[in-house]
């Protein structure tokens, strides 16, 4: 027999998308009794480690290469000191600043109650939050997603950075290497490259951004180019650290190896 058991209309793990629909319900019925889960940041993964910290840190990546053309339109303008630090605080500070204001609204609605713990199955359609047991029939499970390391040689040993860790950056690195040819390594790419890092990025696939249309990703490759490196078709092997504490990367090409 479960003691103290709260049984809800509606349960959602994840406080990033679901949220729009847990708040469409909640306004067609306002007395349907709603449980929030959410063991990390609230906010999802767009707003903390996601799209928004990318984003804030692109815009001065754009004002860093829009300065740069500025003697086309016969403006002199010289970019005398890049602030990399002051940059990431700046993103952290704002993305910190939205997470602060979501989890206020969590944890004062009289319209939810909101959980920030760790949940798991104990039964069908009833979870164990923290020293709670809670149950539902409707339950939504948005626990969104996290970098996939790839099973390189010598990766974990050396040392690398993922999507998510990046954000914690303080120390701009004088060379970077990025492992996948999608948009969030495009992404990246043009940001440590605007902010002077030299960048390559190696991808596995034939087309840069293989998920863009070839056109698209032709021109940005070009565009690019004249910041950083781009490999594609290389599939990266291996990884050491050098005694210099350097990293070296071993990619071999999918077509001839």
């Amino acid at each position: 027999m479960v003691l103290d058991l709260k049984e809800y209309d509606l349960i959602v793990i994840g406080t990033g998308s679901p949220m729009a629909i847990a708040y469409a319900m909640m306004q067609g019925n306002p007395n349907i009794k709603v449980a929030v889960i959410d063991k990390d940041e609230p906010g999802g993964i767009c707003l903390t480690r996601g799209c928004i910290p990318s984003k804030i840190l692109l815009y001065p990546a754009e004002l860093i290469r829009t300065m740069e053309r500025a003697g086309l339109f016969g403006i002199d303008v010289d970019v005398k000191r890049i602030d990399f630090a002051a940059v990431m605080e700046r993103m952290r500070a704002l993305v910190d600043r939205e997470i602060s204001v979501i989890r206020e609204g969590l944890s004062h609605s009289e319209s939810l109650d909101y959980y920030a713990s760790p949940a798991e199955f104990t039964a069908p359609y009833t979870l164990k939050v923290g020293a709670d047991t809670i149950k539902s029939r409707m339950i939504f499970l948005c626990t969104g997603s996290k970098p996939i390391i790839p099973p390189i040689k010598g990766l974990k040993e050396a040392g690398y950075l993922t999507s998510d860790t990046v954000l914690k950056m303080s120390r701009l690195p004088e060379s970077i290497a990025i492992i996948g040819g999608g948009y969030i390594g495009a992404e990246y790419g043009h940001f440590f490259s605007a902010m002077g890092s030299k960048v390559t990025i190696i991808g596995r696939n034939s087309q840069f951004l293989p998920d863009e249309e070839s056109e698209v990703s032709l021109l940005l490759k070009r565009e690019l180019q004249k910041h950083l490196n781009v490999i594609t078709n290389h599939e990266v092997r291996e990884v050491e650290k050098t005694s210099t504490n350097q990293k070296k990367l071993v990619a071999v090409s999918r077509d001839s190896g």
